[in-house]
């Protein structure tokens, strides 16, 4: 199935029965140029899921109105079973219930099932100028809920971008602006040496806190300061790195004690 999002609905035109129950009309893609339209598919009348469901969505008839959505339903059954349904348990909807019972309309919305010849629960969005901007399908065993539709539809009628457990009335993502650089803790001012050796991943992230800290160092590299070397072999140190902060020799990654002798807390270590 080619992909739908962004592109033209599927053009359709079927038999339906009319939103106050009693008539029957003919439906066309082109009723609802201009017009936000929910077009949702079901699998069969006088089911267990599907009354639960077209009744949810009869309920929020006045906030998809209020969104300027139209609410359109369709299953394969004919609009004389879609009647007698309403007539006996379902009661009136208040939305039209179209009759696709050549199974083509189904099929171009890739909403069907030929084996059984009816449709998976599938549902659309389309937009005023008739372009799938949503689309959901599922097993037939779920029901769907027409709030969050409605909180799809208001995200896309924003025009923006929205983030994850985006709700109607909340700020829209601006990455035009530009991301605040973080703020890192200001350690004290320190007389600060560390001995390293290229290779040592904790030297590394040692250094990488003293810079984020703005913390001035002088550094040894062992491999090849003499001086460094000399220092390690008089103290008898194994441990890498060693970072002397005001005459205080902290050995190995002891970011506690680096820390507090820089006058930061444990909370404010640096990630």
């Amino acid at each position: 199935m080619e992909r739908m999002i962004g592109r033209e609905a599927p053009w359709f035109s079927m038999e339906a029965l009319a939103a106050d129950g009693e008539h029957f009309t003919r439906i066309c893609l082109s009723d609802y140029k201009g017009k936000w339209l929910v077009l949702f598919f079901y699998p069969m009348d006088f089911t267990f899921v599907c009354p639960t469901e077209l009744t949810a969505f009869s309920d929020c008839r006045e906030a998809f109105s209020q969104a300027g959505a139209e609410l359109l339903s369709v299953s394969t059954d004919s609009v004389y079973t879609h009647l007698a349904w309403q007539r006996n348990g379902l009661g009136k909807l208040g939305y039209p219930m179209a009759a696709d019972q050549t199974l083509r309309v189904s099929d171009s919305y890739g909403v069907l099932l030929e084996e059984e010849g009816v449709a998976l629960r599938g549902l659309f969005l389309i937009d005023p100028e008739q372009k799938v901007r949503y689309s959901v399908i599922h097993d037939n065993n779920i029901g769907r809920n027409p709030q969050e539709v409605l909180r799809v539809l208001a995200a896309l009628q924003t025009g923006g971008l929205c983030a994850a457990g985006w709700t109607a009335g909340e700020e829209n993502l601006h990455p035009e602006v530009p991301q605040q650089e973080p703020v890192f803790p200001k350690a004290r001012d320190a007389m600060v040496r560390i001995y390293t050796m290229p290779t040592c991943s904790y030297c590394r992230s040692v250094k990488e806190f003293l810079r984020k800290a703005g913390v001035d160092y002088e550094e040894f590299d062992l491999s090849h300061d003499k001086a460094g070397q000399a220092f390690m072999k008089l103290r008898g140190y194994t441990g890498l790195p060693v970072t002397v902060i005001d005459g205080e020799e902290i050995v190995g990654y002891d970011m506690p004690r680096i820390q507090k002798a820089l006058g930061l807390d444990e909370q404010n270590e640096v990630k």
